[in-house]
């Protein structure tokens, strides 16, 4: 008789039966962490890139929205006469800083044929001014059907245009024969004319603290209220205290120091 040792044969189970190894475990739980650590970064850079993009885009509209302003009224100065003390006369054109608003490190004022107020009617004695951070743009109506009816609003308002940067500058273009030369401030009274162009320099408007540099040039306004020849000297108007200083609103512009 005869006996026969055989090993048992191993019964495999199905593959839907079989379970999970510990290590097998351990990388699925690890891969999952990974894929949540790369969902959670890209959602974070997402959601933090809705503010940065809103912040840019305010401050591009309001980029524009001071380019517009300072263009326009820029563009159309007003070659206006004003006097000294002294009844000395010269087309305004201001950049003294000790006429600055409180607190300016440089500005510049000039009277404009395109005002804020009024609904851009009339004539507006405008001034541009900056700490260092700040654009800053006041304007007061100077002449305009609404001041002459009495129903004129609030006759001065002041606004800012761009906060938030490293540095503001401006220069004058002085025209000479076929030569021409940027300078840092203006004197009306010993030019005897206004600058060719104004220089405009904003340091930090971008997030990358890049340069905004706008170079907008002048192109007069005529106004039949008293304009200014340097070279024919004045028409239509008298020192304050004349008869061209006693017509109201027409004497005020004048006469500045008021």
């Amino acid at each position: 008789m005869r006996f026969s040792l055989r090993r048992p044969s191993k019964r495999l189970e199905p593959a839907s039966q079989r379970g999970f190894t510990l290590l097998e475990l351990m990388i699925s739980m690890a891969l999952l962490a990974v894929m949540m650590a790369m969902t959670y970064s890209a959602f974070s850079t997402a959601m933090g890139a809705v503010p940065r993009g809103e912040a840019a885009a305010d401050r591009a509209g309001r980029l524009r929205m001071a380019t517009s302003i300072m263009t326009r009224q820029i563009r159309s100065i007003v070659i206006y006469p004003a006097f000294t003390d002294d009844e000395e006369v010269f087309p305004y054109f201001n950049t003294d800083l000790k006429e600055c608003p409180s607190g300016a490190s440089t500005c510049f004022s000039f009277i404009t044929g395109a005002p804020q107020l009024n609904g851009g009617e009339g004539l507006a004695w405008v001034t541009y001014w900056t700490d260092g951070s700040t654009l800053w743009m006041a304007e007061r109506a100077i002449f305009s059907v609404a001041a002459i009816s009495g129903d004129a609003p609030d006759p001065t308002a002041q606004t800012v245009l761009f906060s938030g940067l490293k540095g503001v500058s401006f220069q004058y273009l002085r025209l000479e024969g076929g030569e021409s030369e940027w300078l840092s401030s203006w004197d009306a009274l010993d030019e005897q004319a206004i600058p060719g162009a104004i220089r405009i320099t904003l340091d930090g408007v971008g997030s990358g603290g890049s340069y905004w540099i706008q170079e907008i040039p002048v192109m007069t306004v005529v106004y039949g209220l008293g304009n200014y020849d340097a070279e024919q000297g004045l028409e239509g108007a008298e020192p304050p205290g004349g008869e061209g200083g006693e017509g109201g609103e027409g004497g005020e512009a004048g006469d500045l120091d008021n």
